[in-house]
């Protein structure tokens, strides 16, 4: 898995050479950390997650999720599993496993389909459930769409509510204008919109 991670990474930063400052704290945690503690669940330096934005087409609107643990909205994702082999099939199955969904097609930035649009380095604050403690997570974040909006089977273990937001809303919910200017600009570049 870390070989295939190294050259989703290599990769993506020939297409976004701009984010090397930003994916610096990556790829010194990839240095620094074996196959197997990639995506170890219990390393608390951090580990690997994918995740996927679903967007319904016909009416511009992204799936976000009540997460219980984190108390807030957020995309479909989570840690990969050992079958999972790569973090587009990791995203895949969660996306699948949190909504039901399985009618999604991915919307590609390269021919390569395991190149995340992004990347992301974010914190996850303590756990009060599985008493986790607080660490980081690198997400591999992936674009989804289907045709329209429908309802969704959530999992009630994890969430407790779900709803379609728009890019305004999106952009509110991700404090941050980095990943909702790329997916702009993958659905205007793709759909043409």
């Amino acid at each position: 898995m870390k070989d295939i991670i190294r050259n989703i990474l290599n990769n993506y930063l020939v297409l976004f050479p701009e984010e090397k400052g930003r994916q610096s704290e990556f790829i010194k945690y990839l240095e620094n950390h074996n196959e197997l503690e990639i995506t170890d669940w219990n390393n608390f330096d951090g580990h690997i997650v994918a995740s996927g934005f679903v967007y319904a087409k016909k009416d511009a609107k992204f799936l976000v999720l009540y997460h219980k643990d984190l108390k807030m909205f957020l995309y479909p994702g989570g840690h990969i599993d050992k079958e999972d082999g790569n973090p587009l099939v990791t995203a895949k199955r969660e996306i699948f496993e949190e909504t039901g969904l399985n009618n999604f097609e991915q919307l590609k930035i390269t021919d390569n389909a395991l190149i995340p649009i992004d990347i992301d380095t974010h914190k996850v604050a303590y756990n009060d459930r599985l008493k986790l403690p607080e660490h980081f997570h690198f997400d591999f974040r992936y674009l989804f769409m289907i045709d329209s909006i429908c309802d969704i089977k959530i999992d009630k273990e994890e969430t407790s509510n779900y709803k379609w937001i728009n890019m305004e809303q999106l952009n509110n919910y991700m404090n941050n204008g980095i990943i909702t200017a790329k997916i702009l600009a993958i659905i205007e570049n793709i759909l043409h919109i």
